[in-house]
């Protein structure tokens, strides 16, 4: 209960950080992340609605001539459509090829520059009654708020610049009555009111998806590492080796041939029973939480330490040599004989015993964990504090 209340509070910590009127990230390189995740989406959209356009426009063409005035206008209305198709054809050719926001936005900004530029041109070209020209236009604008094809910022420049192109169309081009100039102002007016309250509900609710499936991530990361790891320790649990052992099969396979090999050691602390007993389990939680330290200090970054449970413990060595392996054991062993683990309530020495194997290419989980196990009771056998090598090509530890 507490973690979900703690995941929902940092999900609404997130979305503070959202610009209220301009709806993106204040964070400018969590901004960056949303807006190139979300390239290959804006790409599909704007591939589609050129290739819509480039089938469409052929299609108003047909049309044009029933408002459209005489000569030499006719001609120059065609030259216009065809310049616009040939716009959506250059954009199919080269959004696919896109692999940067900032490119896709200064590209689909241009190719919307020249397209409102072209219809305001073709407005000259129509008959007064500029009704059903303003319709199309409010339409083009909503569509384009609504899509999120591009940043608000960029959406509100081209829609208010072409506001304001048409508005003074309607005053000062078409011969309209001033009840038709004040309805289509308004309505210019509104349609960019709308589209901006349309923008921030859909920028919005695409970056708190963005934020939900990345935070749902994180937690999901959070609680695998939760249940690959000991919870006194920290180290990782016997779930993770099971886990990880497909790939240290996979690495004995490709380091075979480079004279190394990987190397499973089992370790298990001596007489620790008798630390329970004498000093309290207290005491002996230090000891396995400092034996870890221990441990993990004296092996290369890239080797892994596995807590099995009570006082076993299981180091995998990546990549190595067998002296390596072996040299690393030595100096554990070293370690403890001389200085101990530090712990004031603690008044008896600690070892540990070993036992080192390699991770042989036909190995099972089970087979070089029995192997290795085998030379660890060999070790203990022998009198504890050492440990026993087998090789893994015959049955005798040495």
């Amino acid at each position: 209960m507490a973690m979900q209340e703690e995941f929902t509070k940092s999900i609404e910590s997130e979305r503070q950080s959202i610009h209220r009127f301009f709806a993106v990230f204040n964070n400018k390189s969590k901004e960056e992340s949303f807006r190139q995740e979300m390239l290959p989406k804006h790409r599909r959209l704007v591939f589609k609605l050129c290739a819509v356009l480039a089938v469409a426009m052929p299609l108003f063409m047909f049309s044009d001539y029933m408002i459209v005035k005489p000569e030499p206008w006719a001609s120059f209305l065609m030259g216009q459509r065809f310049v616009q198709i040939l716009s959506c054809f250059v954009l199919i050719f080269l959004i696919p090829r896109l692999q940067r926001h900032q490119t896709y936005d200064a590209l689909v900004f241009t190719a919307l520059l020249i397209f409102f530029v072209l219809l305001e041109l073709g407005s000259f070209t129509f008959v007064d009654d500029y009704a059903l020209y303003a319709l199309f236009d409010i339409i083009i604008m909503i569509s384009l708020y609504a899509s999120g094809i591009l940043p608000q910022r960029l959406v509100l420049i081209l829609c208010l610049y072409h506001t304001l192109v048409a508005i003074i169309i309607v005053m000062f081009v078409k011969t309209l009555s001033i009840h038709n100039q004040i309805v289509l102002i308004l309505a210019y007016s509104f349609s960019n009111g709308v589209g901006v309250l349309l923008a921030i509900s859909q920028h919005r609710t695409s970056r708190q998806e963005f934020l939900l499936k990345y935070s749902l991530q994180e937690r999901t990361l959070e609680l695998k590492q939760m249940a690959y790891r000991d919870s006194l320790t920290n180290a990782l649990n016997r779930r993770a080796f099971q886990e990880h052992f497909h790939d240290f099969q996979r690495m004995a396979q490709r380091v075979q041939d480079d004279n190394k090999s990987l190397f499973l050691i089992a370790a298990d602390i001596d007489h620790f029973k008798s630390v329970n007993d004498n000093f309290g389990h207290d005491v002996g939680d230090k000891v396995l939480v400092a034996f870890t330290a221990l441990v993990e200090s004296q092996v290369r970054p890239q080797d892994n330490v596995y807590r099995f449970g009570g006082e076993e413990f299981t180091i995998v060595m990546l990549d190595c040599h067998v002296d390596i392996a072996i040299q690393r054991v030595e100096q554990i062993m070293r370690l403890l004989n001389a200085n101990g683990l530090q712990i004031a309530e603690l008044q008896q020495s600690v070892t540990c015993s070993f036992g080192i194997t390699p991770i042989l290419v036909d190995d099972t989980v089970d087979s070089v964990c029995i192997r290795a196990d085998e030379a660890l009771y060999a070790a203990k056998n022998n009198g504890r504090n050492q440990y026993v090598f087998d090789s893994g090509i015959d049955s005798t530890p040495s």
